[in-house]
């Protein structure tokens, strides 16, 4: 097969859930003789500085040709084609498309305006697979951050709907009244995975990847500021902003560390991975990845969350959003974090790292959940399902509308002001 990824993710380096579920995804199609191509910025902020191809050639990409739209590289058997602009992001997916002549094009639902399903669906109309990751990007639902009658009939277009999670299918099915296959992206690598839990938690730091408002910061901060004797760990990544940044700096007891390629690196100096998300997480790869190194996790009952913990321990209550203001220049708007009741947190916080005996035993539990539910999955999943997929069957169908993000901003905006919300 033919298959194109048009994306308005990066591709490499991929430290986010979304983008890294679709690298690994198209680098095991690719292991597996399909020919594979991704279109998507060159970098979060679709720069024209060099920085991201000296960084593409540190992790070992083969440049092809570095050009002023466009760099394109191999890497890990798949052709990148990564976009210096946004501007030039839906003229090169139709130009890929024309010249690859998919049998099919995966979209990621993380696609603000709706940029890049205009694009494949202009172009390769009877084959496009839609990948529902991020809830809040979806076009429907009580979660969507730009609720659109126009982008729910696109999605609505499309040949079929993957879904990554239960929670995920779900939402699609209740939401938008369609249906969609579950297939769980394998992102977990091979192993053996090392047992960082074995030992107790041996001082070792409580962990949160990418502090931000979606995230749970709120509740970092207040254990931080009630447990101070206990040493944190962030790594700040996609969602993390300045005054995120500010506020971390100034506890003594938190550590900031960047983002990293090996999750290992993090996961050896973890002694428990908070995952206090206030939005509905479509799943929580991070969860599964801490399980099967023996590192408890404690995490927040909204969306996925419950799924991915694997029910070894069981969520903890939030708050969660409902509320979000307009980021000027940003595809995410800014969540309204509402007060939150952290004394559920710190109690099982504590009792993990001050009672031994139970420190181990929930790692034990986690790290056996954790490597039944990764040899239960099938790599080949995605092969199979598109193997057995049959391309729309539509007559021909006029170009999708142009998307149109500053009308969605100003549609949102009136809708508040209206509603109050």
């Amino acid at each position: 097969m033919r298959i194109l990824l048009a994306q308005n993710l990066i591709h490499l380096p991929s430290h986010g859930g979304a983008n890294r579920s679709n690298r690994l995804m198209l680098e095991e199609l690719a292991r597996r003789g399909h020919t594979c191509v991704v279109v998507g910025p060159l970098t979060g902020a679709l720069a024209t500085t060099g920085g991201a191809v000296e960084a593409l050639r540190r992790r070992g990409a083969e440049i092809v040709s570095d050009g002023p739209e466009a760099v394109v590289y191999r890497y890990a058997g798949v052709e990148s084609h990564a976009v210096r602009t946004a501007a030039a992001l839906p003229g090169r997916i139709r130009r890929v498309a024309a010249d690859l002549a998919p049998d099919f094009t995966l979209v990621p639902s993380d696609d603000p305006g709706f940029v890049v399903l205009g694009a494949v669906l202009a172009v390769t109309p009877d084959r496009v697979v839609y990948l529902v990751h991020t809830l809040q990007q979806l076009p429907f639902g009580p979660g969507a951050f730009y609720p659109s009658a126009a982008g729910t009939a696109m999605v609505r277009r499309t040949a079929a709907v993957v879904s990554v999670s239960l929670a995920a299918q779900r939402y699609v099915q209740e939401h938008a009244g369609l249906e969609s296959t579950l297939v769980r992206p394998h992102v977990y690598g091979d192993g053996p995975y090392p047992d960082h839990g074995a030992a107790g938690p041996d001082g070792r730091s409580v962990t949160l990847i990418n502090p931000c408002g979606y995230k749970g910061i709120s509740v970092l901060l207040d254990l931080a500021d009630s447990l101070p004797e206990v040493p944190f760990l962030t790594v700040p990544t996609w969602g993390t902003q300045p005054a995120d940044l500010a506020a971390l700096s100034k506890r003594g007891n938190i550590e900031l560390t960047g983002p990293v390629d090996d999750i290992d690196t993090v996961f050896r100096r973890s002694s428990v991975l908070l995952m206090p998300s206030l939005w509905d997480e479509t799943f929580g790869y991070s969860a599964v990845e801490a399980q099967l190194r023996g590192i408890p996790v404690l995490a927040s009952a909204v969306g996925g969350l419950a799924e991915a913990e694997l029910g070894v321990a069981g969520t903890l209550p939030v708050t969660a959003v409902s509320e979000y203001a307009a980021r000027a220049g940003q595809a995410r708007p800014e969540p309204v974090i509402p007060p939150q009741d952290v004394a559920p947190w710190r109690t099982a916080l504590r009792e993990l790292l001050e009672d031994g005996e139970v420190y181990r035993a929930r790692s034990a539990a986690s790290r056996v959940a954790a490597h039944a539910f990764v040899e239960g999955l099938d790599p080949g999943a995605l092969e199979t399902f598109l193997a057995g997929v049959t391309p729309s069957a539509a007559p021909e169908r006029a170009a999708a509308p142009a998307p149109d993000r500053a009308a969605a901003l100003r549609a949102l905006a009136a809708r508040r002001a209206r509603t109050g919300k």
